[in-house]
């Protein structure tokens, strides 16, 4: 069920709202996708739950998710609606990842997906510095027999543009 719950969802995405020549709208306004993040957070962890094998067919996704509302959780730095990837890494891990920078609000997502998790500061185990990568700052949160890791790590691109790739991994304990 929740397997197909996903494919529906995003099978759905994409979709972007027509706009007349006489209609000026900020590009940001005029694109809409239906793959809200933390459903899709949230249907992972349910699968993991229950035990339903990961399968990157059902769950393999490269392409924009979105706030719940429909719109883009951040904008590239071309400024296209951000790319995001949900990679299946084994049976009972899969990892989303952004693909490229931009102006994604990192604490607010974080925020938004503990919120759909139910989840609240007595779940966070601990968050800190990576040693092997001291640009990556990991929050670890523990729902029973799933864990759900948010990393941000700093980056800087050849042209000198800084900005976050934010990694969320959930994975069997």
């Amino acid at each position: 069920m929740v397997s197909v719950m996903l494919i529906v969802l995003i099978s759905c995405g994409n979709r972007t709202s027509p706009a007349g020549p006489d209609v000026e709208k900020p590009e940001e306004s005029m694109f809409h996708a239906d793959n809200d993040i933390a459903m899709t957070v949230c249907s992972i962890v349910d699968a993991i739950r229950v035990g339903e094998r990961l399968d990157s067919a059902d769950y393999g996704f490269t392409g924009i998710l979105t706030d719940g509302q429909g719109t883009p959780l951040y904008t590239d730095i071309e400024g296209n609606p951000g790319e995001w990837n949900v990679k299946v890494i084994g049976d009972d891990e899969a990892r989303i990842c952004n693909l490229h920078l931009g102006d994604l609000m990192t604490e607010d997502l974080r925020n938004y997906i503990v919120g759909a998790l139910n989840l609240n500061s007595a779940d966070l185990v601990t968050a800190y510095v990576n040693p092997a990568d001291e640009q990556e700052f990991i929050w670890l949160y523990d729902i029973g027999d799933v864990q759900v890791a948010f990393s941000e790590t700093s980056v800087k691109t050849p042209a000198d543009l800084e900005g976050i790739i934010m990694s969320i991994s959930v994975f069997r304990r």
